[in-house]
């Protein structure tokens, strides 16, 4: 890590397991860049995420507070502005503050504390998601598409996550031979699902040599009601099968593997700009 850094670079990816990487160890999936990133810095093995949540979490990495304090429980109660953000401390002490990519937030029109945001994806109509409000007798919910989706091709997402690292390769650029104090807030989205995987990142992983989930196969599993109302809400068993969950995994690995490789072009970026002897990475 650079000693006085004024330039912070913090890239997120969504839905990705912590054991997902080559540096924590799994026997799999490929994840060089990311592998190279946390050999010359620090890889925190005990870290856990505020919410299993989505809005939750990018709510709480906002305000550095816990969700129970900010109260922003769920996928219907996004962030608003309206707690200072650490985004907001920074522009206000004179630093260039941006995002790139998906925030999920309320709206580009509250003050959520960025000078710019750039290809910002916000919840849907301000509002996020309303299921997510109810706690018990859940609508019946359809799998059948995100089983249809599963496999190689290209998605709105993953096309997306190029738009953002290329973005990001040309804010970076930008910045080549400034001494002015920034900060990035680079947000992609894979490996999210839907597990719709560009072509030769599929090609890296074998469905017939996948492993099943733990518990796949077992015939009791564990009696709670939250399971039981949630495994109600999301029928996958009605659509995955064996094989198509055993494509489901191979395209999750590949969609990670491709998340890498947008990491490694962000990175390469921030090299090539000069500014990386000046940057702290997350």
């Amino acid at each position: 890590m650079p000693h006085n850094a004024s330039n912070l670079l913090i890239i997120i990816s969504d839905e990705h397991r912590k054991d997902t990487m080559g540096c924590a160890g799994h026997p799999i999936v490929k994840t060089p860049n990311l592998d190279a990133l946390a050999a010359r810095g620090a890889h925190f093995t005990n870290a856990y995420t505020p919410s299993p949540m989505c809005v939750p979490t990018r709510a709480a990495l906002a305000t550095g507070n816990h969700v129970h304090k900010i109260r922003h429980w769920d996928s219907a109660t996004p962030y608003d502005g309206k707690i200072r953000s650490w985004m907001r401390h920074l522009r206000d002490e004179g630093v260039d503050v941006v995002s790139i990519g998906k925030l999920h937030f309320r709206s580009g029109e509250d003050d959520n504390g960025f000078s710019q945001e750039i290809l910002p994806m916000h919840v849907v109509g301000g509002i996020g998601w309303p299921v997510g409000l109810l706690r018990e007798t859940l609508p019946a919910y359809d799998t059948a598409e995100l089983a249809a989706d599963v496999g190689s091709g290209a998605s709105t997402y993953t096309e997306y996550d190029r738009q953002i690292t290329e973005t990001a390769e040309d804010w970076l650029s930008g910045k080549a031979g400034s001494q002015d104090p920034w900060a990035a807030f680079v947000s992609l989205v894979s490996p999210h699902y839907p597990l719709t995987c560009p072509d030769d990142f599929f090609a890296m992983y074998n469905p017939a040599q996948m492993d099943l989930p733990v518990g796949y196969t077992d015939r009791f599993r564990p009696e709670h009601t939250e399971l039981k109302n949630v495994a109600g809400f999301f029928d996958y068993g009605r659509y995955f099968d064996e094989a198509k969950t055993r494509e489901a995994k191979a395209a999750y690995y590949g969609l990670t593997s491709f998340m890498d490789d947008c990491v490694g072009r962000i990175l390469a970026a921030l090299q090539a700009s000069g500014q990386a002897e000046n940057t702290v990475v997350v």
